[in-house]
């Protein structure tokens, strides 16, 4: 099974795809989509779309997860991410995968142990686990947090392996 995980955000939306084969899950590719913040907010969001499409085409994950929303700092920032969650969900719909969300404390728990890990520590566990040499953005990495924890999820419940 391929799963990606997916860390929206207006400026800079994190993806992460692993494969899991049983219970060991491996690092297929992983990145940050980065929007210019002269640009327009639609065109920021037709930017994830298509550059995010790009990468589902190419690597066929059938499983998506995303963050869910849990705060923003302001009405205005909760709006915008609403609309690239939007955006992200639409494609995964678009694409037939099946689509989970989950919490960034549910995630930390699943991974960590602690619900309020830092970033470090999370990025220390994904590199760890994928054995993977470092991550360049925090964004990639919760991306493929998210997936890891997935991939945990369903081997638990002995789901879609």
């Amino acid at each position: 099974m391929v799963i990606v995980g997916v860390d929206p955000g207006s400026t800079a939306t994190g993806y992460g795809i692993i494969r899991k084969n049983g219970a060991r899950a491996t690092h297929v590719a992983s990145g940050v989509i980065r929007s210019s913040k002269a640009a327009s907010h639609s065109k920021r969001l037709w930017e994830i779309h298509e550059r995010l499409e790009k990468v589902v085409k190419e690597h066929r994950p059938s499983v998506m997860v995303v963050e869910s929303l849990f705060h923003a700092n302001n009405s205005q920032s909760l709006m915008k991410l609403s609309q690239v969650r939007g955006v992200i969900l639409l494609l995964g719909e678009k694409h037939g995968m099946d689509i989970y969300e989950y919490s960034p404390m549910e995630i930390k728990r699943g991974l960590t142990g602690y619900g309020r890990a830092e970033k470090a520590q999370m990025v220390f566990m994904v590199t760890r686990i994928l054995n993977l040499p470092e991550l360049k953005s925090s964004d990639q990495a919760d991306a493929l947090a998210m997936a890891l924890y997935h991939s945990h999820i369903c081997r638990m419940d002995g789901a879609a392996e």
